[in-house]
């Protein structure tokens, strides 16, 4: 807008450019403007943090092993892009498809507080574990210890609570009508499901919160937050860690893949001693979210 009023009336222009402003932060928490910053050479550790939903379009529904085996295998490629991925954190993940993941990424150390929810894969040995207990089995939080270049990090793989909202908003995106009360009723309907979940989503980030505070070591944090940077969640738990996003994204910072436009709601934060190098979001849908994918180093 400030270059269309730029050419048409350009008193206007400072309207739309007093807007961005003001609004800096959030501009900056959605669009990364490291263009041109250098890596490091040192040795690398690639990380990365993906809701796979399940692998429900991956090896789920697909006729024939033949049709299967492919989309398996371009999905590895996908993932891998050629590199070896030293830590993954994966949300909605089954015990019989983390044992799929374990195998074809050759991750020889894994560990999940439940049988299924959020798992942690390694190269690294696994010293020590856990689990923040949220109080269901749909959403979860695993922790743990790694022994990385002789030095121990804790590593948090997080699902909170989502808004359960996408069902009303593919009804209201495709038959919605604001001249109708239907509409309007969908509309507050969804509403009041984001201001419950928000709440319980709150809880869930005091509990990690206050469960980082206790490590003595340095943490990354991974994980579908369900939530925007201009929420109450994230910007508790970006206190005291560093948004891989601000630090070296590029472009738009969408994740969600859903029917949800321009969210990004799934993060990978890190201690001051964990030192970004990049950070990449992986664009193709085998699942409603995109991977994150960071290099590290100490």
């Amino acid at each position: 807008m400030v270059i269309f009023w730029l050419f048409r009336k350009k008193k206007y222009l400072f309207l739309s450019l007093g807007c961005i402003i003001l609004g800096w932060g959030h501009v900056t928490s959605f669009v990364g403007f490291n263009f041109f910053e250098k890596m490091e050479t040192k040795k690398l550790i690639t990380i990365g943090s993906y809701n796979v939903k399940n692998l429900v379009e991956v090896r789920i529904g697909k006729k024939g092993s033949k049709e299967r085996t492919k989309q398996e295998n371009d999905f590895i490629h996908f993932l891998k892009r050629g590199e070896e991925i030293q830590i993954l954190c994966t949300q909605e993940t089954s015990k019989f498809n983390g044992k799929f993941i374990k195998e074809k990424f050759n991750f020889p150390f894994v560990h999940s507080y439940h049988s299924r929810g959020t798992f942690i894969f390694s190269k690294y040995p696994i010293v020590n574990s856990g689990g923040i207990n949220f109080g269901t089995l749909t959403n979860s939080c695993s922790w743990a210890d790694l022994i990385i270049n002789e030095k121990k990090v804790r590593v948090y793989s997080i699902h909170f609570q989502s808004n359960q909202v996408s069902g009303i908003a593919d009804k209201v995106r495709q038959e919605g009508d604001l001249r109708k009360k239907e509409t309007l009723k969908d509309i507050k309907g969804m509403m009041r499901k984001f201001k419950h979940y928000a709440k319980l989503r709150a809880e869930q980030a005091q509990k990690v919160a206050n469960h980082i505070a206790t490590c003595p070591h340095p943490v990354i944090v991974c994980g579908d937050f369900n939530d925007t940077p201009q929420s109450y969640t994230y910007h508790l738990l970006t206190k005291n860690l560093n948004d891989s996003f601000k630090g070296k994204g590029t472009g738009f910072g969408t994740t969600y893949a859903g029917s949800i436009p321009a969210l990004r709601i799934d993060y990978i934060l890190t201690h001051e001693k964990v030192k970004v190098q990049s950070h990449e979001i992986l664009k193709e849908n085998y699942s409603d979210h995109f991977p994150v994918i960071c290099k590290i180093a100490f």
